[in-house]
């Protein structure tokens, strides 16, 4: 940072005194191109007004979510653990500090997740799968999402939420769904 600021300020002063006005004589206080850069400048604030409102667009957007079939999990963030309920079979997978939770889901079936946090902001993140959902206190996150191959992933929270943020992880262990059917009918 030292260097950079140390380069910015060197040029800087290198340009003072390079290109200092030589002449007594009082600028006109118009350009000679007031149409260019007048043009210029519409051009910049209508680039400027597409991309806010293309943001706004894509934030505003709700994913949809399968209104039948598949897996449904109700999932609660509270600092510094996950909690997975499975809302068909009523079995729930809370985290301790000792143990993460395990979600475990069945391969290539869709997983409608409810969440919500139960304090400060969190977010669902499973790198592998390249997913990040965030999770408001109050405010339900509604998302689907399944799993192509079996295996097992991990799964943190993306959101710092206070100082043990970095224990707040869960692992995903994808199954086959006969594996998931013993495993939702067990105790």
């Amino acid at each position: 940072m030292v260097a950079v600021a140390a380069i910015v300020f060197a040029l800087v002063c290198f340009a003072l005194v390079r290109y200092r006005r030589r002449t007594d004589a009082v600028p006109r206080g118009r350009d000679k191109r007031p149409v260019a850069e007048s043009l210029y400048a519409l051009g910049l604030t209508a680039v400027a007004v597409a991309l806010v409102t293309l943001t706004f667009r894509t934030e505003d957007k709700v994913d949809p979510v399968s209104s039948s079939g598949g897996v449904r999990v109700n999932v609660v963030a509270f600092q510094w653990q996950w909690r997975f309920r499975y809302v068909d079979s009523g079995k729930t997978v809370i985290g301790s500090d000792e143990r993460p939770a395990q979600l475990v889901v069945p391969v290539r079936t869709p997983i409608r997740f409810d969440g919500v946090s139960r304090d400060v902001i969190h977010s669902l993140w499973i790198p592998s799968v390249r997913f990040k959902r965030d999770e408001f206190p109050k405010r339900h996150t509604r998302f689907d999402l399944s799993f192509d191959r079996v295996g097992t992933y991990i799964g943190r929270c993306a959101e710092f939420c206070g100082l043990r943020h970095t224990d707040m992880s869960f692992t995903v262990r994808v199954v086959s769904k006969e594996a998931f059917r013993r495993w939702a009918a067990g105790p």
